[in-house]
């Protein structure tokens, strides 16, 4: 009830001002809460963040990289049996290596990058996979580029 008389009584002023031309100066309500104006104060803070991340996404879309030039390619099966050697939770670790140095040896690459699916295939249990059929494709800057067979070619 008092809120109400002191929100009639500041909307008077208000319109008598307005009435006369003076300058209306708006003071915070006194029974206002706190956390309305922390909330307030929240969403102003957050919408420069929103609209820095769609500005950012933006930039992205249009820095995008060129399609990477390939220089070489080549379809091999990799023998992993090697990794069985070791004991069954260091399996797929031994046969990622394995792969890796398989592809440096045979690509003469500088770097190699091991797409998800084949990581997938190698990792999936305890027991990786005896053997793999790889694509292996380098590029200009001498980075080769490994990808399960099966999804190169679908």
């Amino acid at each position: 009830m008092a809120e109400e008389r002191f929100e009639d009584k500041a909307l008077a002023k208000k319109d008598e001002a307005k009435i006369k031309g003076e300058a209306v100066e708006e003071k915070a309500n006194p029974h206002e809460h706190k956390h309305d104006e922390k909330a307030v104060k929240a969403e102003q803070k957050a919408t420069p963040k929103a609209e820095k991340k769609a500005e950012s996404k933006a930039e992205k879309a249009k820095d995008e990289k060129p399609a990477r030039k390939v220089v070489l390619e080549r379809k091999y099966t990799v023998n992993l049996t090697e990794a069985y050697a070791k004991p069954k939770y260091k399996r797929a670790d031994r046969a990622v290596s394995l792969l890796r140095d398989f592809c440096m040896r045979h690509m003469k690459g500088k770097a190699v990058k091991l797409d998800s699916g084949l990581n997938n295939a190698i990792r999936q249990s305890v027991r990786p996979a005896k053997s793999v059929q790889v694509v292996l494709q380098k590029d200009e800057q001498g980075t080769v580029f490994a990808t399960l067979a099966q999804a190169a070619t679908q």
